[in-house]
């Protein structure tokens, strides 16, 4: 294993089933004396078989319990069926984002061939990207349909749902949302001649009669809406909900269905089926959550693309909707196992050929993850007016009486198309988007935190955790310490006795790329950004994950 660089994270991690406890350093608030949990890809190598790509690992569910000031750190392997069959198989046999599956060498020609014919009831059950909570239950999911319920305790797999047996769809995004009512939100895709964008609830099992308190059978469709073009459906990995509206992004990101449906012959992967389309606009697609009827209003944008949304909520007769924005992905090649490891972006390292070079190069990747600005996301803001008054003109601007909306306009057209265009909130590149849920969800706000864990602009010094101001534009910073370190996703939790919508802490795991360097947890003031604790894990390496959840939310 490599003792230096990003290459440390991504090789095998080993399960920790005895809770280990941390070294502790400052003062700890007396309200944190929960459960955190995150979740990302875990393993990289079966037998001699390598994944391709970080969306690819097998799922890896850490647990970070806070209790009487303390903290206590396990891990352990999300038991999917992927997970099982590669494990009985020691190799890649359960596909994934990026990776096919590697033939058994025992098979002949013909009877791998012959496969291809025999239905594919592969369920893509490695669910390794966020959590969603349904009732009592908290789920590990991914951009599939199927999830799988896990023991916060204890950290084992427990029962799968499939969200296909009551909804008809194919994918889903891995951030669901929910309101105060415990119900849950998902916008999925359907294939085919009629591909469609399927917008779903799920109702809290606890305020229905159900089979238990944890269960899915009360999913129901909300409504749908075509797909722009059937066999190019839009990749989408988040989605905006207001109190009264589902939004969606149709980006440029693609799905070549006719390559998706010959992939077991060409070997190709559901990442090489992706393509971005430069000439495809952005088209905004806003749904009733109560009637599921589409917003008659044609809305179009430049190109961009989102992974992750940040809170949604209506004023004055419009939507206001925060995100990370990209200018361009291409597919994804940025987030290549390969590239990650070495820092080969643009083919950078392809061309420096000297040993110091190469050291250079990889300075400046450990400086900054990614370098290729339009890789690099930045808080923005859209509001989007969700009617058109009766004398307005064509080339308007429909936020122009709107003191709050400067920045952001909605030019209405000739041909009825509204044109919007987003303004950017925070200067600094930052991912994984979190606010004060408790208190703001769905509603007007002020304060986004976030990682710049795929780097920043080079004028800035080692950026790690960012606050952005949304009210008047400024923005905190919580810098690394050096190089060799990455931010994780930092994760709100509310002080019971605040009073602002700030007044609490945020939980942050912190990535160390050196051998020199214990992995660990920042307790920092969500205020001021200062550090007010630190948990020391007694663990080597911990993996890069995704997404984080905090138990100690209130029942709902």
């Amino acid at each position: 294993m490599e003792k230096e660089g990003f290459a440390r994270l991504f090789h095998n991690f080993e399960n920790v089933i005895e809770p280990k406890m941390c070294s502790t350093s400052g003062t700890v608030p007396s309200y944190l004396k929960e459960t955190m949990v995150r979740n990302g890809p875990g393993m990289f190598e079966i037998g001699d078989n390598k994944y391709n790509h970080w969306f690819d690992g097998l799922g890896f569910i850490q647990r970070y319990h806070f209790k009487d000031g303390k903290m206590y750190y396990s891990a352990r392997y999300l038991e999917s069926e992927a997970y099982k069959k590669n494990m009985e198989a020691q190799r890649i046999v359960a596909g994934s984002f990026g990776t096919g599956t590697f033939s058994d060498p025992c098979k002949t020609i013909f009877s791998r061939f012959f496969s291809n014919f025999v239905p594919n009831d592969e369920k893509h059950d490695n669910a390794n990207v966020a959590f969603t909570p349904v009732g009592d239950g908290v789920y590990a999911c991914t951009e599939t349909p199927h999830m799988l319920r896990i023991d916060l305790d204890t950290l084992k797999t427990l029962e799968p749902t499939d969200m296909s047996k009551y909804v008809a769809l194919h994918t889903c995004t891995a951030h669901q949302l929910y309101d105060e009512n415990g119900d849950v939100y998902n916008i999925g895709s359907r294939f085919g001649p009629d591909s469609a964008h399927v917008f779903t609830v799920t109702r809290n099992p606890k305020n229905e009669q159900s089979e238990s308190n944890h269960s899915w059978e009360h999913t129901e469709k909300i409504g749908e809406i075509k797909c722009t073009e059937a066999m190019y459906p839009t990749y989408m990995h988040s989605f905006g909900m207001s109190e009264n509206y589902l939004i969606m992004f149709e980006s440029p990101i693609r799905l070549d269905i006719k390559k998706f449906l010959m992939r077991n012959f060409i070997s190709a992967t559901y990442r090489d089926c992706l393509k971005w389309h430069s000439d495809k606009e952005v088209k905004v697609f806003i749904m009733d959550k109560k009637t599921g009827k589409n917003l008659d209003l044609k809305f179009k944008m430049d190109p961009f693309f989102t992974f992750h949304h940040a809170n949604t909520f209506e004023k004055d007769g419009c939507l206001v909707v925060d995100y990370c924005r990209m200018e361009q992905t291409g597919n994804f090649d940025a987030l290549l196992i390969e590239n990650m490891k070495t820092g080969n972006f643009q083919n950078l390292l392809e061309k420096l050929e000297t040993w110091f070079f190469l050291s250079f190069a990889r300075f400046l990747f450990y400086f900054s993850f990614i370098q290729d600005p339009n890789f690099l996301p930045y808080l923005t803001r859209l509001i989007i007016p969700l009617s058109i008054p009766e004398n307005a003109k064509t080339g308007e601007n429909l936020l122009e009486s709107l003191d709050w909306a400067s920045g952001c306009s909605a030019i209405l057209q000739a041909n009825g198309v509204i044109r919007l265009k987003e303004k950017r909130t925070c200067n600094v590149s930052m991912e994984f988007p979190r606010y004060h849920w408790e208190k703001i969800n769905m509603k007007e706000y002020k304060y986004v935190y976030g990682s710049s864990v795929l780097g920043t602009q080079k004028s800035e010094s080692l950026p790690g955790i960012v606050k952005a101001d949304l009210e008047n534009g400024d923005h905190k910073v919580w810098r690394r310490e050096n190089v060799n370190q990455v931010c994780g996703e930092p994760i709100f939790v509310p002080d019971p006795e605040g009073v602002d919508e700030d007044g609490g802490c945020l939980i942050v795991p912190i990535m160390t790329l050196s051998e020199g360097q214990n992995p660990f947890v920042l307790i920092l003031d969500a205020k001021t950004l200062l550090e007010i604790a630190r948990f020391t894990i007694p663990e080597a390496r911990i993996p890069l994950g995704f997404h984080g959840f905090y138990k100690g939310r209130p029942e709902i």
